[in-house]
């Protein structure tokens, strides 16, 4: 009898720790950083392995957020960071019954290498390592065993190294016979089963139509790649995108506008601007999709980690939103002239 008792107290016990965790991470999507993070905070101190696994990835994106800003230095550090040293230490290093997710998050986040991410299942979690790797080497996703694991929502990057490594101007040597098989199979990815115009598929075709990428790439698909690509306000001061002509340039800017009515990668960007940007629905997308950085600053919008928080459920939720909303301000302290008013007025308020 007595032991039956210990096992139901010890049952409980982990439903109500249970609970708790579910309910700071609960809080940390709905973007309440006031009611998550003190929460995650205490859990980790207390000795919970997955609340230090939970504020260690999600760490990185708390500084810059309204509520730890308004904390002194010291309030910072105790709340985010495990003691050590004189600024602390990340709470990844005191993780211990999952020290390998801890391990490959930190290979992600010091040396950019999302494979041990990968290889754990967090796909979802690497894209900003996959993005990062794609900087540093264009090709090195395509070439990757892996490569078909990778995001649906991170193709076009896939796609874009293997059309660059085929380039003799961007790499005067070329790659193997072998590799070259590999890497026109990637390619032909693109167009499997069909060619459909969707945003991956525009943005393999933001590549320069100069650079000799294996593939034709029509100037009007360059054109509104770039757009989709990095966004109408960075597009408008590419040199190559000013070169071309007004019809053109417009052309590009309507074909790019409409694709993002539809996308499923702009999804909630249409979700932000539905409710209060009806009357300028388009309008509103696309500034916001620009703001943002385009295609490439949306690689970096994910989950922190699959394990813990699914893509599914930090896509679209209030804490997806706002980090969307931080992003743009980030990048731009006031409204650029020329934008959506209505979306000028969700990102910057007045």
């Amino acid at each position: 009898m007595r032991l039956m008792l210990v096992l139901v107290l010890m049952v409980a016990a982990f439903a109500a720790r249970a609970a708790t965790l579910d309910e700071a991470i609960a809080a940390w999507l709905a973007d309440d950083d006031a009611k998550a993070l003190p929460a995650l905070s205490a859990l980790a101190k207390a000795g919970d392995d997955d609340a230090m696994l939970a504020l260690g990835v999600i760490e990185p994106r708390a500084w810059e957020g309204p509520y730890v800003l308004g904390l002194d230095r010291a309030q910072r550090i105790a709340l985010l960071r495990r003691p050590g040293g004189l600024s602390g230490e990340s709470w990844l290093a005191g993780v211990t019954a999952r020290r390998p997710l801890a391990e490959a998050v930190l290979q992600a986040r010091q040396k950019g290498d999302p494979w041990p991410l990968m290889a754990l299942g967090q796909a979802d979690a690497a894209r900003g390592a996959l993005a990062m790797a794609f900087n540093q080497n264009p090709s090195s996703l395509a070439e990757n065993d892996r490569q078909t694991e990778i995001p649906d929502a991170l193709r076009g990057l896939v796609w874009r190294g293997a059309a660059l490594r085929l380039s003799r101007t961007a790499y005067p040597t070329p790659p193997s016979p072998d590799v070259e098989r590999r890497l026109r199979g990637v390619i032909a990815q693109a167009f499997a089963p069909e060619w459909s115009g969707s945003l991956q598929q525009m943005l393999l075709f933001s590549v320069e139509p100069d650079l000799g990428v294996g593939i034709p790439v029509p100037q009007a698909a360059s054109l509104a790649g770039r757009v989709l690509r990095q966004g109408r306000l960075l597009a408008e001061g590419d040199t190559r995108f000013r070169s071309a002509s007004e019809p053109a340039r417009d052309r590009a800017l309507a074909a790019a506008r409409t694709l993002l009515t539809t996308a499923p990668e702009a999804a909630t960007v249409r979700q932000i601007c539905t409710p209060s940007c009806e009357q300028t629905l388009d309008s509103c997308v696309e500034t916001l999709w620009s703001l943002t950085g385009g295609a490439d600053a949306q690689a970096h919008l994910h989950t922190p980690l699959d394990a813990l928080i699914p893509q599914d459920r930090y896509v679209g939720s209030p804490r997806h939103r706002g980090d969307m909303i931080r992003m743009a301000q980030k990048r731009f302290k006031t409204a650029p002239p020329g934008i959506d008013a209505c979306a000028a007025k969700l990102v910057f308020g007045g």
